[in-house]
This record gives structure tokens, C-alpha cells and sequence, in this order.
């Protein structure tokens, strides 16, 4: 299956029921905003430390995390983050609840197409599987700005870390939510927004 027709299978951006329940519940379910790390800038996740942590694939959101929101031609900065990450032995997909084809600039680096929506858990798992070929979702993590769809990593048993969103055309509503999960996080988990 072709990634437009894979794309097309599983109905992925604008409002669903899995994002309205995962945010609804965020207030009450505190281990659900838990993150493994949460940085200024995608280009500042510290790779050796995730290595040496033994963490062993990566999934990359792309809108808010390393460009614009539907930005066609994200910053050099940031693909080379993601191409250092593979590099470095990390194994390393995209995995975007958006349908277009844009990801051109990231060479080698997998688009996951056939897997279940963010924030659904099973999505996730599909995406460890059959992109990263892992089967341990604790040697995974999720890089993301929005707590509501990537932090869904979370309810699959990944590490998540929360990138401080790059601001962009995205609607109220996206900006609205994902401004009222991030305070959730902060109020619960203050200590791990310290930024250096």
C-alpha cells in the first residue's frame, strides 16, 4: 500500500474522538503529562544522552516540533538533527497525524503511513514495529510539542519528550489545547520544563 492510500485508510488530522478524550482526561490523569525530557528547540535534544540511556528508536512529529505547522520546507537546522539522530544508530521515523507529502528533505528517514492516529496507543505500537522494527516501547521515544496527540506516546509505555512548539499558522483551537495540556504538565511537573 502506497503512503497516500495508507493515509487516506486512517482519517488523521482535525478534531477525534481519541484527541478530545486524551485531553479531557489529561487534568485528572497526571502520569499521562509525564516526560521523559522537554527542551526549547528540537535541535536541542541531547542525542548521547538518549544513547546512553538506551533508548533505541525515535518517532518525530514534524508540525510544531521541527518547523511551522504545514510548513513545506522545514529549517536545515532540524533536518539535520533528525538525520544525525540516524546517524547515530537511532532508528529513526516521522510519524505525523498530517496527510501531505512534504518530507522530501529528510533522506532515509521513514513516514509513517500505515498506522493508526496520534494519540491512539495502538498507533504508536504499529509505528514501533513496523518503522523502527522494535518491539520494546520502553526503548522508544516520541519527540513532540503537543501533549494531547504525541504525548499520546505515553499511554503505549514510550519515553516522550515535549519540544516547545515552533510557532506557526495552526488554528485557535490546536493552539488553545495544546496551551491548556502544556500548563497541565507544568503545574504537575514543574521540575522537568527547567530549561538550561
Amino acid at each position: 500500500m502506497d503512503e497516500k492510500s495508507s493515509r487516506k485508510k486512517y482519517s488523521r488530522e482535525g478534531l477525534k474522538w481519541a484527541k478530545v478524550a486524551r485531553f479531557l482526561a489529561l487534568p485528572f490523569r497526571p502520569s499521562r503529562l509525564k516526560v521523559y525530557l522537554a527542551v526549547r528547540r528540537f535541535e536541542d535534544i541531547p542525542i548521547e544522552k538518549l544513547i546512553d540511556d538506551g533508548v533505541q528508536g525515535i518517532l518525530l512529529d514534524a508540525d510544531g516540533t521541527m518547523g511551522p505547522h504545514h510548513t513545506r520546507l522545514f529549517p536545515e537546522s532540524s533536518v539535520q538533527t533528525a538525520l544525525k539522530m540516524a546517524e547515530r544508530g537511532l532508528k529513526t521515523a516521522i510519524y505525523t497525524n498530517s496527510s501531505e507529502d512534504r518530507f522530501h528533505q529528510f533522506q532515509g528517514i521513514p513516514v509513517v503511513g500505515e498506522a493508526r492516529p496520534k494519540p491512539e496507543a495502538r498507533g504508536f505500537r504499529q509505528a514501533m514495529k513496523n518503522y523502527l522494527r522494535l518491539d520494546d516501547p520502553g526503548k522508544v521515544c516520541m519527540v513532540g510539542d503537543n501533549f494531547i496527540t504525541d504525548g499520546g506516546a505515553v499511554d503505549a509505555g514510550m519515553r516522550f519528550i515535549h519540544v516547545h512548539p515552533v510557532s506557526g499558522n495552526e488554528n485557535f483551537f490546536l493552539r488553545a489545547s495544546r496551551y491548556l495540556a502544556y500548563r497541565c504538565a507544568r503545574f504537575y511537573f514543574p521540575e522537568a520544563f527547567k530549561y538550561n
